[in-house]
């Protein structure tokens, strides 16, 4: 197939009637919860009949399989690359709902011609559409490259923070980074580990005065999720779903339509319009 041919092939999936889902969740600085989140969500998803991928899109630290007690014997890296098939790179957590650790990322793919970048982002783009309603991105925490194209495509970029004043400057600095740069406007946002749910609704209110008085960002708080002490002994157990903490995810997609219609612009075209410049 010619690389018009294949870029013809991707838009004319991306304009078709499809029912799966894009979440990104990201955050500005490490250490505030984004794997856990994006592991609840997951499961959350899957308790309610849908079929769930979560692609660890943290490069080189990838660490679901950790907390999961799973060591995968390949990776998303391996398949772009061809040393493995989509079957032997998705593992397993329950029925309906798997994970993929990503490796060396997607932005390898740049050091890739740009037909076989086209040939491998149709062929990932495929097997994710015909196999799950829901995608769930966990990104490496911080402002770079691969979360910023990843949360500025996504149906739903989750913005996950703390009431530490630090992680509370980098979720502003990452939500209007991605406004600035890709123009997406609207964002969710959950506040982790907070003691009452007025300090939640406070850390929002910070961040939602700074986007409004300097970007064109909107921010939907969707819930918060209180501090709980025995979810760290479950993480070490390689157990991480605690039931208070999933009580708030509950809370927080009751707050989320996630059943609304893709955006215009599909994922993957998104995703390959910041790989190769179309």
């Amino acid at each position: 197939m010619s690389l018009n041919q294949q870029v013809t092939h991707l838009k004319h999936r991306e304009g078709a009637d499809t029912r799966t889902k894009y979440v990104a969740i990201a955050s500005g600085k490490g250490g505030v919860g984004k794997t856990i989140l994006s592991l609840s969500i997951g499961k959350s998803l899957s308790q309610n009949n849908r079929k769930v991928l979560i692609i660890d899109a943290d490069f080189g630290l990838s660490n679901i399989h950790l907390m999961l007690g799973i060591t995968p014997q390949k990776n998303l890296a391996h398949f772009f690359f061809g040393d493995a098939s989509f079957d032997e790179i998705v593992v397993k957590i329950e029925e309906g709902f798997s994970f993929i650790s990503s490796g060396n990322g997607i932005y390898e793919l740049a050091k890739l011609p740009k037909d076989q970048i086209l040939n491998l982002i149709r062929r990932l783009q495929e097997l994710a559409e015909d196999n799950y309603d829901y995608v769930i991105f966990d990104t490496p925490p911080g402002i770079h490259d691969d979360t910023i194209a990843v949360v500025s495509s996504a149906d739903f970029p989750l913005i996950i923070t703390t009431p530490e004043p630090t992680a509370v400057a980098d979720a502003y600095a990452l939500i209007k980074i991605i406004n600035k740069e890709n123009e997406r406007e609207d964002f969710y946002l959950v506040v982790n580990k907070v003691e009452s749910d007025k300090e939640g609704k406070k850390v929002y209110e910070s961040i939602r005065l700074l986007t409004e008085r300097y970007t064109t960002a909107k921010v939907n708080h969707v819930g918060n999720i209180k501090f709980r002490k025995n979810l760290i002994r479950r993480i070490i157990e390689q157990n991480p779903f605690e039931k208070g903490f999933m009580d708030d995810v509950y809370n927080i997609l009751s707050n989320m339509n996630l059943e609304v219609s893709p955006r215009r612009r599909g994922f993957w075209e998104s995703i390959l319009s910041r790989l190769i410049g179309r």
